[in-house]
């Protein structure tokens, strides 16, 4: 009885000091754990600080930045002013301009239609003289056309009657001699 007390206390202490060392080593790990998350948590909180002092700079920032929008803003509706008197002046004067270029364009339009009448006139003329020229000079050709058929005709007959001669004269002259 007693052995199987022992063997039973024996059991039961394993199993205890078996727990023990499970728990002893959970409590390590989330003592670890628990480390960890403070130097994490101390981490954040730096950052907080640091991201805090940033966040003051950027409403500085902030603030100078929509100082300057204001003045420039100001400025800005100046020069507005100062461009549309430049460009109603601007539009005046190009009115004047655009006035004068129409005048010189209806000018220009009527020199050019009567030197073009003139020149379409002088064309004429011209185109009258060439055209009497070509007239005579068909005339000429016609002319000379009928000259060089005339000599053709001429010297074909001159040349009928050279050939004829000339078979006149090789019958003469192949005919057999008589003999003496």
């Amino acid at each position: 009885k007693q052995w199987y007390q022992r063997r039973v206390r024996g059991r039961i202490k394993d199993k205890y000091e078996s727990q023990i060392s499970d728990l002893e080593h959970i409590n390590n790990t989330t003592q670890s754990k628990l480390n960890a998350m403070k130097e994490r948590l101390t981490d954040v909180e730096a950052d907080n600080i640091r991201l805090r002092g940033g966040i003051k700079s950027l409403e500085r920032q902030n603030e100078d930045i929509e100082k300057v929008s204001s003045r420039l803003k100001g400025e800005r509706d100046k020069v507005e002013e100062v461009i549309r008197g430049e460009f109603s002046e601007r539009l005046v004067h190009l009115e004047e301009e655009n006035r004068n270029l129409k005048t010189e364009l209806v000018e220009c339009r009527t020199r050019h239609k009567l030197e073009l009448e003139r020149t379409e006139r002088a064309h004429e003329t011209e185109m009258g003289d060439v055209q009497g020229r070509i007239t005579s000079a068909f005339a000429k050709r016609d002319e000379l056309i009928r000259e060089l058929r005339d000599k053709e005709g001429a010297a074909s007959a001159r040349a009928d009657h050279l050939e004829a001669l000339l078979i006149k004269q090789r019958e003469e002259l192949l005919k057999p001699l008589p003999k003496k």
